[in-house]
């Protein structure tokens, strides 16, 4: 799972942190001085994601490649929020809003985009997970007030880049390349939904207890299908290379780049998070023309003007106030 952040506006941002001891708002506490390189690391780890997923998938089948990812996150998970938030338990009522989340966020999410970047490449998938805050903005309609007007534009303009991304390559030549970005496309609305639906068990419980515990539920709700492909798995088959690959997805895309997210959530905005991760697409597109010599597809400038100019403006009221967090660090 990648993080693309995003703050459509306060209602539509990320999980916030949970409440903390201290009676000032997270904004105004000290910040760490590693605090904004951890989060360029983190940066870096979510737009190698889609590098590494392209070229584990080489030698992994798709599905038991994501159970065995989700197994070794919630190895590293699970114990993690015991250690941290001990004393925090999930309701009985809320636990079933917490297996949808898992259902969402890491079954459906982490599986169809393994699945979809057989066919999807790098750079057409990189873009589709910037689609995040416009799919949180629409999801949040009747839920929350109404998007303004800019909101709405710039979720016009988003989905048109994304339309003439698919204009230019997909529809016209490959298909596969289509099949590939329509199973990430419903991969980004699966993302979108854990964001709308886990915002208030969120809330309530802080964002690492429920992605554990949701980590577990994805884990439990995959297991069931990671028999599909199971002949076309061949563990001593796989190089250092593939089991490498499985570990960078499991451990950090899954895991450290989480606890860096959370950990910036409770010191910064979060649109101060979205103004760095929202630069995902352009930094994934980079590095795999440089590590994998993937060729810059055709219409791609214009679809990531009109994608992330869209992204922005539906998060311009939030994005006005990162300048202040942004400013020079009160703590050590």
């Amino acid at each position: 799972m990648t993080h693309s952040g995003f703050a459509a506006n306060d209602r539509a941002a990320p999980p916030s942190s949970p409440p903390s001891s201290d009676p000032r708002p997270a904004s105004s506490l000290a910040r760490p001085r590693l605090l904004l390189p951890a989060l360029l690391l983190n940066l870096l780890i979510a737009s190698g994601t889609f590098l590494v997923a392209k070229e584990t998938l080489r030698e992994f089948p798709p599905l038991p490649l994501a159970a065995i990812r989700i197994l070794l996150a919630t190895a590293l998970l699970w114990p993690a929020q015991r250690l941290i938030t001990p004393d925090v338990r999930i309701a009985a009522g809320d636990r079933k809003r917490v297996f949808l989340l898992g259902l969402l966020g890491v079954a459906l999410n982490q599986g169809l985009f393994l699945l979809g970047m057989r066919w999807a490449s790098v750079s057409h998938a990189a873009l589709l997970y910037a689609l995040t805050p416009s799919f949180v903005v629409l999801f949040g309609m009747g839920r929350e007030r109404r998007p303004t007007l800019l909101q709405v534009t710039g979720i016009a303009l988003a989905f048109a880049g994304v339309f003439t991304l698919l204009l230019h390559r997909g529809l016209r030549f490959e298909t596969a390349s289509l099949r590939g970005d329509l199973i990430v496309f419903v991969a980004v609305i699966s993302w979108a939904l854990y964001f709308v639906l886990g915002r208030d068990v969120s809330r309530r419980y802080g964002s690492l207890p429920v992605t554990a515990q949701a980590m577990l539920g994805g884990a439990l709700a995959v297991l069931p299908f990671a028999w599909i492909g199971l002949g076309d798995f061949h563990p001593a088959a796989i190089t250092l290379k593939g089991w490498l690959g499985l570990l960078y997805l499991a451990w950090l895309t899954s895991g450290l780049n989480y606890v860096i997210w959370f950990w910036g959530l409770q010191h910064l905005k979060p649109a101060t998070v979205a103004l760095i991760t929202n630069l995902q697409p352009i930094v994934a597109v980079a590095m795999a023309w440089v590590f994998l010599r993937e060729p810059l597809p055709a219409g791609f400038v214009l679809s990531t003007a009109l994608v992330l100019g869209g992204v922005w403006l539906t998060q311009w009221n939030a994005l006005r106030a990162t300048a202040a967090a942004l400013g020079p660090s009160r703590g050590g």
